[in-house]
């Protein structure tokens, strides 16, 4: 009887414990686009049809954990420029949160338009922006590209 009662209280108390599982459901999926990405980048502004200037070069992306659950953080570096964007991740796809951006020609700044998404492709990262405005009839657009693998 004595051994009944032991084997019993064994079973109840496995039983009580939590169960192992594959811990997929505690794994945070911005983990793994966490980090610095080595990002060549492009930019050209058209005034009109004309290309009014092209720009390139390198720099870095440094993504981090935005606040929310599906938000990411990329802390943009290049010479002479540095920002920060938050991001709404949705799988491997990303929108940049903002929608406004300031367009400098000459030695003016004009409120603008702004969208830009981006694209992880396992350690490769893709990000394009556009911003518009329509001045007096003539639509200015300022186009960026930034390509790029994780360290």
């Amino acid at each position: 009887m004595r051994l009944i009662a032991i084997f019993f209280v064994l079973v109840l108390g496995f039983s009580s414990c939590k169960k192992g599982g594959s811990g997929a459901e505690d794994v945070d999926p911005r983990e793994q686009y966490v980090g610095i990405y080595d990002i060549d980048y492009s930019s050209k502004t058209i005034i009109g049809s004309i290309d009014f200037n092209e720009d390139s070069g390198k720099g870095t992306v440094t993504v981090s954990k935005g606040d929310a659950a599906n938000e990411i953080k990329l802390a943009i570096a290049f010479p002479g420029v540095s920002s920060t964007e938050v991001a709404k991740l949705s799988g491997t796809k990303f929108t940049l949160n903002r929608t406004r951006d300031q367009l400098a020609l000459g030695n003016k700044s004009y409120d603008a338009e702004f969208t830009g998404s981006g694209l992880f492709e396992g350690k490769n990262m893709t990000i394009t922006s556009v911003t518009k405005m329509n001045q007096n009839g003539t639509v200015v657009q300022w186009t960026r590209a930034y390509k790029g693998s994780k360290r």
